[in-house]
């Protein structure tokens, strides 16, 4: 069941794992039992964080072999994004400052991961997204460049 109130909560890595944090009121306003319930939250972000590490992985791979990279590949990353939040939304939760959580994770740079995360809002569909267009075409002007892919105008 879902909760009418949203509470924050916050994931660190400790030992090789995560554990996970939040307010007393958090708990208070969530039905389900607090174990659980972190322990829930815990698994969704572990599973993410492993594949947007695998995304990027491929993305850093690409880049050494100086191979281009292609624009669906970081919508990808985005979506996987979105999906993460949209999980924890289900539980009644919003991930606390989640650009700090997803750099510290992921080892990525924040204005970075800020353009693949508007790419990713502004095209729903991987399927609008040319096959064959570069993300460096994306980068500078990721907003506008997306509305357009949105519109079909590229």
């Amino acid at each position: 069941m879902k909760a009418n109130n949203f509470s924050f909560i916050s994931i660190e890595p400790k030992n090789g794992n995560f554990v996970a944090s939040m307010s007393m009121e958090g708990f208070i306003d969530n039905e389900v039992d607090p174990e659980v319930l972190t322990r829930n939250a815990i698994n969704i972000y572990e599973k993410y964080i492993k594949r947007m590490r695998n995304f990027i992985g491929g993305i850093q791979d690409d880049r050494k072999k100086r191979k281009p990279i292609f624009a669906r590949k970081i919508w990808q990353l985005g979506n996987a994004i979105f999906k993460m939040t949209e999980e924890l939304e289900n539980l009644s939760l919003y991930l606390d400052n989640l650009y700090y959580h997803l750099t510290r994770d992921l080892g990525v740079k924040r204005k970075w991961l800020e353009k693949v995360v508007i790419f990713r809002r502004y095209i729903l569909e991987v399927s609008l997204i040319p096959k064959s267009l570069n993300w460096g075409r994306c980068e500078k002007g990721t907003r506008n460049i997306a509305e357009k892919i949105s519109k079909g105008s590229i």
